[in-house]
C-alpha cells in the first residue's frame, strides 16, 4: 500500500504548480461572485468612475494577487505532506473544492 501512495504521489509532484493553480482558480470561481457583490455593495453610491476602477483593482490586482501568492503557499502545504501522502492530499484537495461547489450551487 505503501508503494502504492508513494507512486500516486510521484505522479502529482511534477504538475504541483499547476495544481495550486488549479485549486485557487476553482476556489475563486466559487466565491467570486459573492466577493463581487460585497465589493458592489459597498461602491454602488459611488461615481461611476470610482465603481469601475475599484473592479478593475478587485479583479486585476485582487484577485492575481491572490493567484500570485496562494499558489505556492498551497503547493508549500501539499509538499508538507511528505512522498506518501501527497498524491492523497491533492485527491481530497480537490474533492472537498468540488463539494464545496456542489453545497454552494445548491444554496443559490
Amino acid at each position: 500500500m505503501t508503494a502504492l501512495l508513494t507512486e500516486i504521489s510521484s505522479w502529482f509532484r511534477p504538475h504541483l504548480t499547476f495544481i495550486a493553480s488549479a485549486l485557487i482558480a476553482t476556489i475563486l470561481v466559487i466565491y467570486g461572485e459573492r466577493i463581487n457583490k460585497a465589493v458592489w455593495a459597498l461602491v454602488k453610491g459611488a461615481h461611476f468612475i470610482i465603481r469601475t476602477m475599484v473592479f478593475i483593482a478587485l479583479c486585476a490586482f485582487g484577485y492575481g494577487a491572490l493567484s500570485v501568492y496562494l499558489v505556492p503557499l498551497i503547493r508549500k502545504l501539499f509538499l508538507a505532506a511528505g512522498n506518501l501522502w501527497l498524491g492523497v492530499a491533492v485527491i481530497v484537495s480537490f474533492i472537498a473544492v468540488g463539494l464545496l461547489a456542489e453545497k454552494l450551487s445548491r444554496k443559490g
